[in-house]
C-alpha cells in the first residue's frame, strides 16, 4: 500500500494532524494552541525588555516518508455534466466510445498521436540510463579498458614531450650552425676587404687618388696630342722631298727598261745576223753595240740604285725624334691609365666589400634572431609539452581515485533529475490516452480521427453552478472536450488552486476533503477536470479544479464549504530532515551536523522538499544529529505593548498552501 493510499480516509493522515490532533478533537487542539499562546505572552510579560539567545536546536536524521501537498477551499456541488478532453492538444487516432455508451471510471475514450510522447520517453529513458551508467563509473571507477587508454594517453605525453626536446636540441645544432656560416663568411670577407685595402695603398703609390691620375692622364693625353702634331708637321714637310727622290727614281728605272728593251731588241739582231750569215763586220758592230748598250744598262742600275738610296734615305730621315716623343707619350698615358684604372679598381672592390661586409652583418643578426626566436618557440614548446605530460597524469590520477563524496553527489543528483525527467515523459505518454475520471454515460463525442484536438484538459458544470463556472471563465461548457459525460453520481468539488500549484495537478489523483460542517470527517476523493482558463480576482490568478467524492456522508449538501488537500509527490523509505536546516538545493546543498559537540558544514544531495522536511539522498547518515537555525526573542517593557522577533525555527507547524504538518525526527537540545 502506497503513502499515498495510506493517506486516504481509510486512516488518520500525519496531513490532518492539525484538524484531528492524533484523534484528540479540534475543541482540544484549539485549548492546546490557547493555552501554549497563554505561556509565550507570559513569557514576554515577565521577561521585560531583554534580548535571549536560545540554546543550539538540533534534530536527528531519520527515514521515512516525505510527503508535498497542496491545499485549496471551494463548494461542493451536485454533479451533472463533465467535458472530458485530452491535457495536450494532438492529431486523434482512435475513437473508443460512441455516444449513449455507459462507461466506468478508467475507461479508455480515445487516442491522440503518442509519436512524440514516446520519443520523448525513450530519449528521457536514455538519459536516465546514461545517468545511472555515470553514477556507476562514479561509483566504481575506471574499467581495464579506460585504464589502458589512460596509459596510453601517459605514453603519447611522454613521446610528444620527448620529440619536443630532441627537436629543441636539432634546432639548437642548426642555429648554431647557420651562426657559426654567418660568422665565417662575415670573417672571409673582412679578409678579403683587406686585401683590397692593401692592393688600393700599392696602387696610391704612383698616384694618391683616382683624381690626380685621372689629371696626370689627361696631360698625357695632351701631350701625346702635341707630339703627334709635331710628327705629322715634319713628315708633311719632308714628303716634297721624297716625291723629287721618288721622280728620279722614277726616270732611272724608265731609263734602264728602255736600255733593256734596246739590248734586246739588239741581241735578237745579232742572232738574226749570225742565223742568216751576215758578215763579221755586221756581228762585230752589234757586238760592239750590245757592249755599248750593256754599259750604258749598268749606268742606269747604278742611277736607280742612286735613286732608291736616295730615296731610302728621305724616307727613313722623316723625324725619329718626334717618333720617340710620340712613343714615350703614348706610353706614359697608357700607364697613367693603367694607374687610373687600378685605383678605380680599386674603390669598386672596396665598395664591394664593404657591401659584402654589410650584408654579412645583416645576414648575422637575422641567423641569430631565427635562432632566438627558434629556441624560444622550442623552450615554449617543451615547456607546453611537459605540462600536457604533467596534466595527462594529474588528469589520471584523478580518474583512477576513488570518487569523493562530492562526485557522488553530483552523479546521484543528475540520476534524480533523470528519473524525474523519465516520470514526467511517462506521465505525458499516459496522458495520450484519455480516460474516463469517473463513470457515466457519453452524451457527445467531439471529434474523429485524423482531427486536431485542442486538448486543455476537463471540465465540470452543474445545475447549480453551471452559470457561475461559465461566467468565471472556468472553461465549462457543451462543446468543450473530447467526450462529454452526463448521468454522474455523487458529489463534486470545486476549488480554485494558486497557479504554480494547478501545474502539479492531473487527472485522476487522490485527494482528502473534509467539510467544514462536519469538522470531524474525512472524505476520499480524486481529480476529475483541471480548468484551461483562469480565474482573475483582485489580481490573484486562479485556476478551477474539479473532484468527485468518491463517497458520501449524511448531512453533505450542495453549496457547503470544503477543504481539499492533495498529495502532488512524495518520497517513501528516505532519509530526511526539517526543511529549515537545509541551505542551497540539489547538489548545492548542505546542512549543518553537530559532530563531538562541533558544528561542521556537510554537503548534501537534497531530493523532495516536502511540506516540513526535505528527502536527502545521499551525504548523511540515519540518526545523525544536524543542527537547526537559531531563535532569538526581543521584547520592549515599559510601554502599552511589546514586539516579538523570532527567527525561522524550521521546528514546530507549519501553515500555508502546503497545509499543516510536523517535521519529521523530534527536536532536541
Amino acid at each position: 500500500m502506497s503513502t499515498i493510499t495510506s493517506r486516504l480516509p481509510s486512516r488518520v493522515s500525519g496531513r490532518a494532524l492539525p484538524r484531528a490532533l492524533g484523534g484528540i478533537g479540534v475543541v482540544n487542539g484549539l485549548l492546546g494552541a490557547a493555552l501554549i499562546g497563554a505561556a509565550v505572552a507570559a513569557y514576554f510579560v515577565v521577561a521585560g525588555t531583554t534580548t535571549t539567545a536560545a540554546p543550539v536546536r538540533t534534530a536527528t536524521v531519520q527515514r521515512g516518508v516525505v510527503l508535498s501537498t497542496i491545499s485549496a477551499t471551494g463548494s461542493l456541488q451536485a454533479a451533472e455534466q463533465l467535458n472530458v478532453g485530452f491535457a495536450t492538444a494532438g492529431t486523434i487516432t482512435a475513437v473508443d466510445v460512441k455516444t449513449g455508451e455507459r462507461v466506468k471510471r478508467g475507461q479508455a475514450l480515445g487516442r491522440v498521436d503518442s509519436t512524440s510522447a514516446r520519443q520523448a520517453l525513450e530519449q528521457a529513458d536514455a538519459s536516465l540510463a546514461s545517468a545511472q551508467a555515470q553514477y556507476e563509473q562514479t561509483l566504481t571507477g575506471e574499467t581495464a579498458q579506460q585504464r589502458g587508454q589512460d596509459a596510453l594517453s601517459v605514453t603519447q605525453a611522454k613521446e610528444s614531450f620527448a620529440t619536443s626536446k630532441a627537436t629543441a636540441a636539432q634546432d639548437a645544432k642548426q642555429s648554431a650552425a647557420s651562426v657559426a656560416n654567418a660568422r665565417r663568411a662575415l670573417r672571409t670577407d673582412q679578409g678579403q676587404e683587406k686585401v683590397d685595402l692593401y692592393q688600393q695603398k700599392q696602387d696610391q703609390a704612383t698616384f694618391p687618388t683616382a683624381l690626380a691620375a685621372q689629371q696626370a692622364v689627361t696631360v698625357d693625353k695632351a701631350a701625346l696630342a702635341a707630339a703627334q702634331a709635331t710628327q705629322q708637321a715634319d713628315q708633311q714637310g719632308q714628303n716634297s722631298t721624297v716625291e723629287g727622290d721618288q721622280s728620279t727614281l722614277a726616270s732611272a728605272q724608265s731609263q734602264l727598261y728602255d736600255d733593256q728593251q734596246t739590248q734586246l731588241s739588239l741581241q735578237h739582231k745579232l742572232n738574226v745576223d749570225k742565223q742568216n750569215g751576215a758578215p763579221a763586220a755586221t756581228i762585230n758592230a752589234d757586238n760592239n753595240a750590245l757592249d755599248a748598250i750593256g754599259a750604258q744598262i749598268s749606268a742606269d742600275n747604278r742611277a736607280v740604285s742612286n735613286a732608291q738610296s736616295t730615296l731610302s734615305s728621305a724616307q727613313s730621315s722623316v723625324s725619329s725624334a718626334d717618333s720617340v716623343a710620340v712613343s714615350q707619350a703614348n706610353t706614359k698615358l697608357t700607364n697613367d691609365q693603367a694607374s687610373l684604372t687600378a685605383l678605380q679598381n680599386d674603390a669598386k672592390a672596396i665598395q664591394g666589400d664593404e657591401a659584402k661586409l654589410a650584408a654579412d652583418r645583416q645576414s648575422l643578426a637575422s641567423v641569430r634572431l631565427s635562432a632566438s626566436m627558434t629556441t624560444a618557440r622550442d623552450k615554449q614548446s617543451v615547456a607546453a609539452s611537459e605540462l600536457s605530460l604533467r596534466t595527462t597524469r594529474a588528469s589520471v590520477a584523478t580518474k583512477q581515485a576513488p570518487p569523493t563524496a562530492a562526485a557522488l553527489m553530483a552523479a546521484r543528483g543528475s540520476v534524480v533529475n533523470a528519473q524525474i525527467s523519465a516520470a514526467n515523459a511517462r506521465k505525458a505518454l499516459a496522458q495520450t490516452t484519455l480516460r474516463a475520471p469517473i463513470s457515466g454515460t457519453v452524451a457527445a463525442v467531439n471529434g474523429t480521427v485524423g482531427t486536431v484536438t485542442a486538448g486543455g484538459g476537463s471540465s465540470a458544470s452543474s445545475s447549480a453552478a453551471s452559470s457561475s463556472s461559465s461566467a468565471s471563465g472556468s472553461g465549462s461548457g457543451s462543446s468543450s472536450g473530447f467526450v462529454t459525460l452526463t448521468g454522474l453520481s455523487g458529489m463534486q468539488l470545486v476549488a480554485g488552486f494558486a497557479e504554480t500549484d494547478t501545474a502539479k495537478l492531473r487527472a485522476g489523483q487522490p485527494a482528502t476533503v473534509t467539510v467544514d460542517a462536519l469538522p470531524s470527517e474525512e472524505l476520499a476523493a480524486h481529480v476529475i477536470a483541471v480548468a484551461g482558463i483562469a480565474t482573475t480576482s483582485s489580481s490573484v490568478v486562479t485556476y478551477n479544479v474539479t473532484f468527485v467524492l468518491d463517497r458520501t456522508e449524511p448531512g453533505i449538501k450542495p453549496g457547503m464549504t470544503a477543504n481539499v488537500d492533495v498529495v502532488v509527490a512524495e518520497a517513501d523509505n528516505v532519509l530526511h530532515v526539517p526543511t529549515a536546516a537545509v541551505r542551497g538545493s540539489g547538489s548545492s546543498a548542505s546542512v549543518t551536523v553537530l559532530q563531538n559537540a562541533k558544528q561542521v558544514s556537510v554537503p548534501v544531495v537534497a531530493g523532495l522538499q516536502g511540506d516540513s522536511s526535505t528527502a536527502i539522498l545521499s551525504g548523511l547518515k540515519n540518526n545523525e544529529t544536524i543542527v537547526l537555525p537559531t531563535v532569538s526573542l526581543a521584547t520592549s517593557s515599559g510601554g502599552t505593548g511589546g514586539t516579538t522577533t523570532t527567527g525561522s525555527t524550521g521546528g514546530g507547524f507549519r501553515g500555508g498552501g502546503g497545509g499543516a504538518a510536523f517535521f519529521g525526527g523530534g527536536l532536541g537540545g
